[in-house]
């Protein structure tokens, strides 16, 4: 089934479902295909704050790259539902959604399967309903 997302798509619902999940969760965006963010939901004091506007901005980008070089592999290993990059103060995990990317940080305290799978179920739940305005 193909789902195409416009602009009546609600993405802030989504952002905030996914950052409602725990506190812990500092950042979600959903990114377009350029690396350009769509819509955030980033907590006051977190690492959002901490990052100029261009190192948001590449951040954002290389996420993007990245899920998009994940591509290259699809025929030999399948379609990549999901990654998860663990850092020392933070850990990365990013979905694909139609033409977007869904990125979430979190701080390392969260147990990134279970994060992950929390976050499936909730991309999921919005596909089924659609949640268009």
């Amino acid at each position: 089934m193909s789902i195409t997302y416009d602009g009546y798509f609600r993405f802030d619902i989504l952002c905030g479902d996914i950052s409602n999940l725990d506190e812990d969760i500092e950042l979600v965006a959903v990114l377009n295909h350029k690396g350009r963010a769509i819509e955030t939901k980033a907590r006051e004091e977190g690492i959002d704050k901490s990052l100029t506007l261009q190192k948001r901005e590449m951040f954002f980008m290389q996420s993007v790259l990245q899920t998009s070089m994940n591509r290259d592999h699809d025929d030999e290993f399948g379609k990549v539902k999901s990654s998860i990059l663990e850092r020392e103060r933070f850990t990365t995990l990013s979905f694909e959604f139609s033409n977007y990317v869904i990125l979430v940080v979190s701080r390392p305290s969260l147990d990134p399967i279970q994060l992950k799978n929390s976050i499936v179920e909730k991309i999921n739940g919005i596909k089924k309903i659609g949640l268009a305005q």
